[in-house]
């Protein structure tokens, strides 16, 4: 498969107790990723809390992409992550779209994905979660990245996370269950640098980059 968009890179150790407390101060699977080169170890044991810092990198573009390449605002949606335990699904293949991911991959309107994950973290699946602001325009290089780091703990090791390619009916790429540590030493990654690629939601009808679409 052809390398559509991105590239995320995981890193930035910091407290996650520092980080949430100036938050609050301040108000066998087939994964859709791949891993570039070798992922960093740290020398921190998995038992302790760390956070993340996440940068997604745009390589979606006419010259890398020509074929009905749209002409008119090409961009992408606010990107949403969560860090969780191996017990929750963002989303994923074969998955039926929850009406967050359909409203995301359709809109790029986060409100209802952003619900579903804070139901998830009462329940204890989902420790943490951060927003990347919106790409006004896809040129070579753009890059997005949220404000705050993103959590994780030894129950919460992993990372999805999802944006819209635009114009599309109910296309976006991300990653999800993305694993943060070493299984063999235990520890973290310091930096992790993966390829993401295109999905299709399958909640909308249409072939090319146009929001007019029939709903399936």
């Amino acid at each position: 498969m052809k390398l559509l968009s991105t590239t995320i890179i995981l890193s930035s150790f910091l407290n996650c107790a520092l980080a949430q407390s100036l938050r609050r101060s301040l108000m066998g699977q087939q994964y859709n990723y791949q891993v570039v080169g070798d992922p960093e170890t740290s020398n921190i044991k998995r038992n302790k809390p760390v956070g993340y810092s996440i940068t997604f990198t745009n390589h979606w573009t006419e010259t890398n992409h020509p074929y009905n390449y749209p002409s008119k605002d090409p961009h992408w949606s606010d990107f949403v992550y969560a860090s969780h335990s191996r017990n929750y699904e963002m989303w994923r293949d074969r998955r039926v779209a929850s009406k967050g991911i359909e409203n995301i991959a359709e809109e790029g309107v986060t409100k209802d994905l952003v619900g579903e994950i804070n139901s998830e973290i009462k329940g204890e699946t989902v420790l943490d979660q951060v927003m990347g602001a919106w790409i006004r325009k896809a040129t070579e290089g753009a890059t997005s990245s949220p404000k705050e780091d993103l959590c994780v703990d030894k129950s919460h090791p992993f990372v999805s996370g999802i944006g819209m390619l635009a114009p599309s009916p109910d296309w976006f790429s991300g990653v999800y269950k993305l694993r943060l540590f070493d299984r063999e030493t235990k520890f973290w990654y310091q930096k992790i640098e993966v390829n993401v690629y295109a999905w299709d939601a399958g909640t909308e009808g249409g072939n090319d980059y146009s929001f007019k679409n029939d709903p399936k």
